[in-house]
């Protein structure tokens, strides 16, 4: 009977055994690509997904819509209602209406988060236009997979300086963050073209309080180190391709009064001059013009206390928890900051060796 009673068990915990009992075949499941959701009042989202149409020549996608109290039910009925079982693990960019930004997306990114339905590494931006115009945006050019909305924002596609990038995990790690804050690309249905970059949103504890432009997008993501292939106009005499930059930072307090001096080194190579400037003019002219945009675009963040450069990262061992929670409303208008831009011009072509020099 024990010899039974073992051969028995034994057999029982072979089917535990499979891994494959919930398994769906691939033709089985939804895959979008991109999310839109909007707030149409206090109490109720609609959220809106793209799904490409990959057994087609044509590349009008699929859009599936859904409405509810929240956004977890407005997909629970959107799979109510579809023949087959939504998976969002391949989304690659999620959209969030401007008005819905500015009254808070933390409900929105916690989501996202705490569902593990979504790859904290789809990217965050904001969209001015209509939820069903901006997911019907017809693949441009051919574009293979229904990735063109991603391909959008993808450094090894059609990315720019000019537009910011944000991941789900850095846009849900910012809403917490008493010292620092982020910036999300803005977009808008294109002419002729799937998305037109209109500026991006400044970010507070997830709220957006106010807006920055394509340029000042740029000197953000200089700021950051995120700057392959800016391409700098200067003062209509040159265009400079940045090579490399480098920071050294230094802070410190002038008695009640935060500072900070930062040294930043650029390394330019000459893509194309107009007349005959001298290669000293096109230097000071970019140092001049980094110094005047940076400058400017800390003041206007400092008037909306978004610390968008995270400078409170560099003060979060001198204050107490409580004086961090008044980062922004206390100290950092008060934060005077020192920028010395050394520009080094090259025109022998954008080549690896191009180091800064000392």
């Amino acid at each position: 009977m024990t010899y039974i009673f073992r051969s028995v068990l034994v057999l029982l915990t072979i089917f535990l055994l499979s891994g494959c009992w919930d398994n769906k075949d691939i033709n089985k499941r939804i895959l979008p690509v991109a999310m839109a959701i909007s707030q149409t009042d206090a109490k109720t989202y609609r959220v809106g997904l793209r799904v490409p149409q990959l057994d087609s020549t044509n590349m009008t996608p699929r859009i599936i819509t859904g409405e509810a109290s929240t956004i977890s039910e407005a997909l629970d009925r959107m799979r109510g209602n579809v023949e087959s079982s939504i998976d969002l693990l391949h989304l690659k960019l999620l959209m969030i209406d401007e008005r819905t930004a500015k009254l808070g997306i933390k409900e929105v990114l916690e989501y996202a988060i705490r569902s593990h339905d979504i790859a904290p590494k789809a990217l965050v931006s904001v969209y001015r236009g209509d939820l069903i115009e901006m997911l019907n945006r017809k693949e441009q050019g051919g574009a293979e997979g229904g990735t063109a909305s991603y391909d959008f924002f993808n450094k090894l596609a059609g990315w720019t300086p000019n537009t910011s990038i944000v991941y789900l995990w850095e846009a849900f790690r910012g809403g917490f963050s008493h010292t620092e804050d982020y910036a999300l690309p803005i977009i808008k249905p294109g002419e002729r073209t799937m998305f037109k970059l209109d500026g991006s949103a400044i970010m507070s504890r997830g709220v957006m309080v106010g807006t920055i432009s394509s340029d000042d997008t740029l000197i953000y993501n200089i700021m950051k180190g995120d700057f392959q292939g800016a391409n700098v106009e200067v003062m209509e005499h040159a265009s400079v391709l940045l090579v490399d930059v480098d920071y050294k930072h230094r802070h410190h307090w002038d008695g009640h009064t935060p500072q900070v001096e930062t040294d930043m080194k650029v390394v330019g190579m000459l893509l194309e001059t107009k007349g005959n400037p001298s290669k000293e003019q096109i230097k000071d002219e970019l140092q001049n013009l980094l110094s005047k945009r940076a400058k400017a675009m800390i003041s206007k963040l400092q008037e909306n206390q978004s610390d968008l450069f995270g400078y409170g990262q560099y003060f979060r061992n001198d204050l107490s928890h409580v004086q961090l929670k008044e980062w922004r409303k206390t100290w950092y208008p008060q934060l005077k900051v020192t920028l010395n831009v050394k520009v080094n011009i090259r025109n022998s072509g954008n080549l690896k060796f191009n180091t800064i020099d000392s």
